[in-house]
């Protein structure tokens, strides 16, 4: 039995306000600037990087499994598992007040390399866009007495 079996919730509010969503497969989409993964959405039984106190110097980083997720008075509650020393525990935020800061950020892995694909195009691009703006060739097209037909190869 899932934990949030044990935990009812009003679905149709919730996911009418798009806050929270279950797919009864194992995917929850969380809308809450705490979760990073690709719309916002998380699976159980995978590996994302959890960082507690983001806004912080004193951070700190842990490869965590997603165990379970369930939604009770306002919270969203998820237990999750440190690969490195293997303790669960559970972490929640209040996602019905998004103004709320929340102390920590799960990131899928998957959208890390997606994000950090992008930040890497757009730097080299915008190197390329700070060129003269001089085109890669030359025409040789001549403006003639207006007939398409002529032109200088």
């Amino acid at each position: 039995m899932k934990l949030k079996d044990n935990h009812p919730y009003d679905e149709t509010i919730l996911g009418l306000n798009n806050l929270y969503i279950i797919d009864y497969e194992g995917n929850y989409y969380i809308n809450s600037q705490a979760i990073m993964a690709i719309d916002k959405t998380i699976s159980t039984g995978e590996t994302y990087v959890l960082i507690v106190h983001p806004y912080d110097k004193n951070s700190k980083m842990y490869p965590v499994i997603l165990l379970d997720v369930y939604f009770e008075d306002g919270f969203v509650h998820l237990n999750v598992q440190d690969i490195r020393t293997q303790k669960k525990f559970t972490i929640d935020h209040c996602i019905q007040y998004p103004e709320t800061r929340c102390k920590w950020v799960l990131i899928d892995l998957d959208y890390l390399n997606k994000l950090l694909d992008y930040e890497t195009i757009k730097s080299y691009c915008e190197k390329c866009a700070q060129t003269n703006k001089n085109p890669v060739a030359r025409s040789n097209y001549k403006d003639g007495n207006g007939d398409l037909l002529e032109f200088e190869f």
